[in-house]
């Protein structure tokens, strides 16, 4: 039964490969969608006597396009919905042990004992500014992928039924669903409060390091260069 529950599940990803390459004029994907849609249809017609092998023969042509998904051009891969976000979070250099973090632990107190009063304000506003940061970076990509998760969903429970590998888009689904989740909870007014006055207070920390830092170039070099919109 477990056996005939993962074909079923295959056939079913099988089914949604195809209709993704139909959506494309690509001559290379209409031949694969062809050929997928063929050894399905042959599974699913297929007598008793012969169903199990032809389930098999087409478990086996699904399951070497799925090994194969990242080969294929973007507008054709399965899961391609999670490519921005994947892409943004390459970008940003994230992996599972920094997890959006400059820093990966706030120092301790016995680590600042040797610092004076002014370098231990200065450590604690750049350990703020990595919170700050990283709730913000959290909470942005997260919202930005919400219809692209719901949209994979359908694709990794079949997946999952089907034992099929989805280790990178699983961390990336987990990623923003946390994301969401955590974004939900700040709606209980306390934490939205919270979090609303960290961030007040680092965009007011930053305009003033900004314009310390201002105060210290050239006064020739003061205006050459425009604000970013």
């Amino acid at each position: 039964m477990e056996s005939l529950d993962r074909s079923k599940a295959v056939i079913e990803i099988g089914k949604r490969v195809v209709a993704g390459l139909k959506l494309s004029d690509d001559v290379t994907a209409q031949w694969m969608a062809h050929l997928v849609a063929e050894k399905i249809s042959a599974a699913e017609q297929a007598s008793e006597v012969t169903r199990d092998a032809a389930a098999s023969v087409c478990v086996d042509v699904i399951l070497k396009l799925w090994a194969h998904r990242y080969t294929l051009p973007p507008y054709m891969r399965p899961l391609r919905e999670l490519n921005p976000l994947l892409r943004a979070l390459n970008s940003l250099g994230v992996t599972d042990e920094d997890e959006l973090r400059f820093f990966s632990r706030s120092p301790t107190s016995e680590e600042l004992d040797v610092a004076t009063e002014d370098e231990k304000k200065l450590f604690e506003f750049a350990v703020g500014i990595d919170r700050v940061a990283r709730e913000l970076i959290r909470h942005v990509l997260s919202v930005a992928a919400e219809r692209s998760v719901d949209l994979v969903r359908p694709w990794l429970e079949e997946a999952f039924k089907g034992n099929l590998d989805v280790d990178v888009e699983l961390r990336i689904v987990r990623f923003a669903v946390e994301g969401l989740m955590k974004g939900q909870e700040a709606a209980e007014r306390t934490v939205m409060l919270d979090r609303i006055y960290r961030m007040e207070n680092f965009a007011n920390a930053a305009l003033l390091l900004a314009s310390e830092m201002r105060k210290t170039l050239p006064q020739d070099v003061e205006g050459l260069r425009e604000p970013p919109d």
